[in-house]
């Protein structure tokens, strides 16, 4: 099958009604990306056409906003009002999609699914997904007769005492011939026990008319998780953070305690650097080789730790750079803060970013020292070689000459007596 003929769905309509958050299931951040982020990731290896829809529900606005700003392109929104189940979602999405081609179907709650698998399913042309699982409560079975060819698709909801045995569950995802779907959903009637139009109907005589395949993940139930409730996220979470960690590990990274540290997703991190226990590294986060971090050390976006670079227990970074050898040991936040190579910054230095309107910069010069809890207050620059006394208080716009001493509150150079 060519890339031109295969397009995309991302059903993401659910209201959060088993979350109970309130907010657009979609949306929900999973190790620093949004559950749907991750969905539109596992495609793009596939080279799909320029045709993504994703079906959005009454969070569509919220939907829409984060498409509009994330990386993603040649999207487009459809909106499912007044659901009647998966049937009538992709009634309400086939007006965006082309009349020829095929169709890749995913659930917009299924981060951990791989975009290999995806390739391998794509390979059969029409397809359906499934996988054993030990408990398949609360999914369709898949139904096949004596010769494994499949029979029926049987909604959890639908299911009689021998159904419910069955442990090949159907984990949502398609890749359909489009013509043959619009024709398929056109006929579905709610003749069920939930009064519902089924898209595994419409799929059922797809892949019957047309002789579609079936990939089994013989131990996906990981892989296929979906997430319904905030039980189902935490798991997701931790499977989800362990990945990162162990991509982490095998690159070279020293994690003394991984079930204590957080890594989120879209974090660089050099080989030979050690992370000790209780350490978070936010998103978007950068970190050379040979650093030392933590213990309960909290990075946040914009972080950049440099080679050789040691940020210690309880330092807080934000949209800030520590430098080449520089350290920032204890007790000190940074924010919009350029800290240059071999600067030494002291146990409780705050640097006062914020004005109440606006964030401005603090840079800490080459081999400087900022004596213990000092209070920078930004913008300010404090020069190559400069120190700063213990308990000091650098206001706005005073800059520290470099090789310079001050002190006191307000900082003033300091000359020692004679």
């Amino acid at each position: 099958m060519s890339a031109s003929s295969l397009h995309l769905l991302v059903l993401a309509a659910g209201n959060s009604t088993r979350l109970r958050t309130g907010h657009p299931k979609a949306l929900l951040d999973l190790c620093g990306r949004p559950l749907l982020s991750y969905i539109l990731s596992h495609a793009e290896p596939l080279q799909v056409a320029s045709k993504t829809v994703v079906l959005g529900g009454n969070h569509i606005q919220a939907i829409t906003s984060w498409l509009q700003g994330s990386e993603y392109s040649d999207w487009s929104i459809a909106l499912q009002e007044n659901p009647r189940g998966t049937g009538h979602a992709v009634q309400c999405a086939l007006e965006q999609l082309p009349d020829e081609g095929r169709v890749l179907i995913l659930c917009g709650d299924t981060p951990l699914l791989r975009p290999e698998t995806l390739q391998e399913l794509v390979k059969h042309g029409d397809a359906l997904m499934t996988a054993r699982v030990a408990d398949p409560s609360g999914y369709g079975r898949i139904q096949r007769d004596d010769d494994g060819n499949l029979t029926a698709i049987i909604e959890d909801a639908d299911t009689d005492e021998e159904t419910r045995l069955i442990n090949e569950m159907n984990a949502g995802v398609y890749v359909l011939d489009l013509a043959a779907l619009r024709a398929a959903v056109a006929k579905l009637d709610s003749d069920n026990a939930q009064g519902e139009l089924y898209l595994t109907d419409a799929a059922l005589e797809v892949l019957t008319e047309r002789g579609g395949a079936t990939l089994c993940l013989e131990d996906g139930e990981e892989e296929i998780a979906g997430v319904n409730t905030l039980v189902d996220f935490s798991e997701v979470v931790a499977v989800m953070r362990w990945q990162i960690l162990e991509a982490h590990l095998l690159a070279g990274v020293i994690i003394d305690d991984p079930s204590s540290t957080w890594v989120e997703h879209d974090v660089s991190i050099g080989p030979g650097t050690r992370i000790r226990p209780g350490s978070v590294l936010h998103a978007g986060v950068r970190v050379g080789k040979d650093c030392e971090l933590g213990p309960y050390v909290r990075l946040r976006a914009g972080a950049v730790i440099e080679d050789g670079a040691l940020a210690g227990n309880f330092v807080e970074m934000k949209n800030s750079t520590l430098g080449a050898g520089a350290k920032a040991k204890h007790l000190t936040y940074l924010g919009n803060t350029t800290v240059e190579e071999f600067a030494n910054v002291g146990c409780g230095t705050i640097t006062a970013n914020y004005d109440g309107k606006k964030k401005h910069p603090t840079v800490i010069g080459s081999r400087a020292s900022i004596g213990s809890g000092t209070i920078l207050v930004a913008p300010v620059k404090i020069g190559a070689g400069a120190t700063t006394a213990a308990g000091s208080v650098v206001t706005a716009g005073k800059d520290v000459p470099a090789g310079t001493v001050v002190a006191g509150i307000p900082a003033k150079p300091f000359s020692p007596k004679s």
